[in-house]
C-alpha cells in the first residue's frame, strides 16, 4: 500500500474561497455602516434644521416670519411694517 500524500493544491483552493469570503462580507458591511453614516448625518442635519426653525419662530414671534441671515443672524418679516434683526439668538 502506499501512504496518502497531502494535496497541498486542494488545500490552497479551500483557504481562497475562505479568504474571499470573508474580504466579500467585510466589504459589504463597510458599505452597511457607510450607508449609516450618511443616515444619522442626514437626520441630525434635519433635527437641526428644525431646531432653528423653532426658535427663529419663538424669538420673532407669532406675526412675524423668521429668515436666517446667517448663523448667529436673525431677520424677523412682520406681516405689516418694516424687517428687523434680532441680536444674541442662540
Amino acid at each position: 500500500m502506499t501512504q496518502p500524500r497531502p494535496n497541498y493544491g486542494t488545500a490552497l483552493i479551500v483557504l481562497a474561497v475562505i479568504a474571499l469570503f470573508l474580504f466579500v462580507q467585510d466589504d459589504d458591511h463597510s458599505a452597511e455602516f457607510a450607508q449609516a453614516d450618511e443616515l444619522t448625518a442626514v437626520q441630525q442635519e434635519e433635527q437641526a434644521k428644525a431646531s432653528r426653525e423653532f426658535a427663529g419662530q419663538r424669538a420673532c414671534g407669532p406675526g412675524a416670519q423668521a429668515q436666517w441671515l446667517s448663523d448667529k443672524e436673525l431677520q424677523c418679516v412682520p406681516k405689516r411694517g418694516k424687517a428687523y434683526s434680532v441680536a444674541g439668538v442662540p
